[in-house]
């Protein structure tokens, strides 16, 4: 990939999501609708969106996975798998001899990872549609991952607590979550630093957490025993496009929030002509694009 990465001792995630549409509850109850999940951007272009974000980010997550333990054979189960970039990141790991579970409940979403997994010929690779608030069929799993899935849960520890309980004596949990402060282009550049103005001020109006500092805490209060953080921040050359592609998609998914939550109006967003008034200041100014820093604390469910 043409990006370079910089390390550092901690979803880079951005300003993205990777969560289903709304969480539907398996015992009944009423599913909850995309504002009660916290996931704003459901539409037929987010699954497009969902894979630009999967390319761009698979590198840094592999990254993450292979530090935090995920290793051949291993059987992992992978929380609002989405359209399945998470997955088939791991499943790239565990190899042929493991197999890796996504749940989501999105069937859209779903329908478009099985595809691509046929079309990849992964046959260790399954998506289910399920409650992530309910314990996973399929387990007992060595290791449990999600990618942006936590920051849009009402109460992440509870979910985290549910699933490890299909996890083996000894398994891993391995979230990965982002800091939307870390975003930002070398040298600053004008719509950058606005473009992160609204999604950070939009974020916080709508709840939606930047919960990757955090995630220490979070296993920890989950019942979990937290071995080890690690952040991991893509960043993209002003000549590289996936600069521009994952920036726009975030805008154009984004958009709605930022006007719902009266940060900015749709022409000062300007959502058609956002993507090409990137791609000029970034070339203009010879800036290096770097989305949010990705984020992971890894824990087990015993004590080492």
């Amino acid at each position: 990939m043409r990006a370079t990465w910089e390390k550092t001792g901690p979803w880079s995630g951005h300003l993205y999501g990777e969560a289903s549409p709304g969480i539907a509850r398996s015992d009944g109850a009423k599913a909850m609708s995309d504002s009660d999940s916290g996931y704003q951007f459901a539409s037929g272009d987010e699954l497009t969106r969902l894979e630009v974000q999967g390319t761009a980010l698979g590198p840094a997550t592999r990254m993450i996975f292979a530090v935090a333990g995920i290793q051949p054979g291993m059987r992992v189960l992978d929380l609002g798998c989405g359209v399945g970039d998470t997955a088939f990141v791991a499943a790239d790991l565990v190899g042929p001899d493991g197999h890796v579970v996504g749940i989501d409940r999105w069937p859209e979403a779903l329908a478009r990872a099985r595809l691509r997994a046929r079309q990849a010929d992964l046959a260790h690779v399954q998506f289910v549609e399920g409650d992530i608030h309910d314990p996973a069929p399929g387990g007992p799993f060595d290791a449990i991952v999600g990618r942006l899935i936590l920051m849009h849960l009402p109460d992440p520890v509870i979910v985290l607590r549910q699933q490890a309980t299909v996890l083996r004596a000894g398994g891993l949990v391995v979230p990965v979550e982002h800091d939307i402060h870390t975003t930002r282009s070398l040298p600053s550049t004008p719509l950058v630093s606005q473009a992160v103005a609204w999604l950070t001020e939009a974020f916080t109006t709508s709840g939606i957490s930047s919960i990757g500092p955090r995630l220490w805490g979070v296993l920890r209060d989950a019942g979990l025993h937290p071995l080890g953080m690690i952040g991991v921040q893509p960043h993209f050359g002003p000549g590289d496009p996936a600069a521009v592609t994952l920036a726009e998609g975030v805008i154009r998914v984004a958009a709605p929030l930022i006007e719902r939550a009266g940060v900015a109006t749709a022409e000062e967003i300007d959502v058609e002509t956002f993507g090409q008034r990137l791609r000029v200041e970034l070339l203009m100014n010879s800036a290096v694009l770097a989305p949010a820093m990705l984020l992971s604390a890894w824990a087990t469910t015993s004590p080492e």
